[in-house]
C-alpha cells in the first residue's frame, strides 16, 4: 500500500494589491487553513476579476484536487501552463492529478517536466516514484525515491513506499530496512508494521511477522 502527496499551492502576501489579488489572498489564507472548499469561490472572483491569473488557476486545481475532483483541477492546471509553460508547480500539481485518476503515463511527464524546470521538491520525486511503481517498474521507482529521501530524509511515507518497491523485486531485507526506518520515524504508522510483517513472513520470520500484525491491528482495525 502506498499514498500520494500533494505539491503546495503557491501562497502569497498582501500588501498594495488589486481586487484580484485580495481575492485570491483570502483564497490562500483558506487554502493555508485547509478550508478547501471555503477557497474556491475566491480563487473563483480572482480569475473573473483576472482571467490571466495563474497562480490563481494553479491553487483552484490544488483545491479541487485535494476535494476529489481532479478532472476539473486537469482543467485548471492546463490553463495555467497555458499561460505559463514554464511553471514547474502546475506541471507537478497536474502530474498528481492525472496520478489520482490511474492515469499513470501522463503523471510521469509531468513530473519530468516540474523536475526539468527546477522543482526539486520531495513530494514531486515521491509522487513520480509512485506513478513508476504503478506501472511496474519498481526500479525507476526506487530511483525517484531515492531522491526524494535525500531531499527529505525524515519522510517516513517514502521509506514505506520504496521498502514495497524492494519487495517486489524480492528484496526482502532491504524493504525491512526501510520500513524500519519508516516505524522510526513515525512509530503508530500501521501501513509500515503491516507491510513489514509481510516482508518478515516472506523470509519466514513468522513470529516477527505475527508481532507486526498485531500491531498494524492495534493502530488500524483496517490491518485486522
Amino acid at each position: 500500500m502506498v499514498a500520494l502527496i500533494l505539491v503546495l499551492p503557491t501562497i502569497g502576501c498582501s500588501s498594495g494589491l488589486t481586487e484580484a489579488e485580495l481575492a485570491y489572498e483570502e483564497g490562500s489564507v483558506s487554502l493555508e487553513g485547509g478550508l478547501y472548499s471555503e477557497a474556491i469561490p475566491n480563487l473563483d472572483m480572482a480569475i473573473q476579476l483576472d482571467p490571466d491569473f495563474t497562480n490563481a488557476y494553479n491553487d483552484r486545481g490544488y483545491a479541487y484536487s485535494v476535494l476529489g475532483e481532479n478532472e476539473q483541477a486537469i482543467e485548471d492546471f492546463n490553463k495555467a501552463i497555458q499561460l505559463d509553460p514554464d511553471y514547474a508547480k502546475a506541471y507537478g500539481n497536474r502530474g498528481l492529478a492525472y496520478s489520482r485518476l490511474g492515469r499513470y503515463q501522463l503523471a510521469i511527464p509531468d513530473y519530468g517536466k516540474a523536475i526539468n524546470l527546477g522543482l526539486d521538491d520531495a513530494k514531486v520525486y515521491i509522487n513520480s516514484g509512485f506513478a513508476y511503481y504503478s506501472l511496474g517498474q519498481n526500479q525507476r521507482a526506487i530511483e525517484d525515491y531515492d531522491r526524494g529521501i535525500q531531499l527529505e530524509p525524515d519522510h517516513a511515507l517514502a521509506y514505506s513506499n520504496r521498502a514495497i518497491a524492494y519487495a517486489n523485486l524480492d528484496q526482502y531485507k532491504r524493504s525491512i530496512e526501510d520500513l524500519d526506518r519508516a516505524i522510526r520515524l513515525d512509530p503508530d504508522f500501521a501501513m509500515a508494521y503491516y507491510n513489514r510483517g509481510v516482508a518478515y513472513r516472506l523470509l519466514g520470520r513468522g513470529s516477527e511477522a505475527d508481532a507486526d500484525e498485531r500491531q498494524a491491528c492495534s493502530l488500524e482495525s483496517k490491518y485486522c
